[in-house]
């Protein structure tokens, strides 16, 4: 009797555990998910942020797609913006027609997300993006110097702001952003192409 009880037993604690899910680790943070992608892990990022993440972290996980190549999550990423307000869903907007390649399209409503959400970094940094891609230079160091006014932990702002300076012979700037650049992604894979630029300007 005590035998059969304690197959029983057992097979019920069997048919429990399969019964229950196998819960992951709990959810990162939306600030280590940030260190991930300023680390270059681009596909964690993807697998950390779930489809119906905070607009923030779903523009993240576009950019991450787009860093991958995979153009066609990304722009799956990005749509999911339309039901999060008018700023963020102009924001998708321009970043889908970046990806198409209609430069001017992007440009509308990347202007149309910073028009309607001017406290909004990423709306500034997608401005900033579309214009980098226009080779207008200057105003894209703008525009991403406004996104790192807004969030100034935003460490590819700083990338793109010093890249833009530097693109419009503005090294006197570049230096202040590529200096916090590498301080806010020490593991950033873009880390020793800043380094060389910023020891070949100090070694002129």
């Amino acid at each position: 009797m005590t035998t059969r009880f304690t197959g029983m037993l057992l097979a019920a604690t069997a048919a429990a555990a399969l019964a229950t899910p196998a819960f992951a680790q709990p959810a990162p943070a939306p600030e280590d998910v940030q260190k991930i992608f300023d680390a270059g892990r681009y596909q964690e990022v993807v697998d950390k942020t779930p489809a119906e993440a905070p607009p923030d972290a779903q523009y993240r996980r576009g950019l991450a797609h787009r860093k991958l190549n995979q153009n066609d999550p990304a722009k799956e990423d990005f749509g999911r913006l339309a039901g999060a307000g008018e700023a963020w869903a102009a924001v998708g907007q321009s970043a889908n027609l970046l990806i198409d390649g209609n430069l001017d399209g992007a440009l509308e409503a990347a202007r149309k997300g910073v028009a309607a959400g001017g406290e909004l970094a990423q709306a500034h940094y997608q401005l900033g993006l579309v214009l980098d891609a226009r080779n207008e230079n200057a105003d894209a160091a703008n525009a991403f110097a406004r996104a790192v006014e807004l969030q100034p932990q935003m460490a590819y702002a700083h990338y793109m702001a010093g890249m833009s300076f530097y693109k419009a012979k503005r090294v006197d700037k570049m230096a202040n952003y590529f200096d916090s650049f590498l301080k806010l992604a020490p593991m950033a894979p873009e880390r020793p192409a800043v380094q060389s630029i910023m020891k070949t300007l100090k070694g002129r």
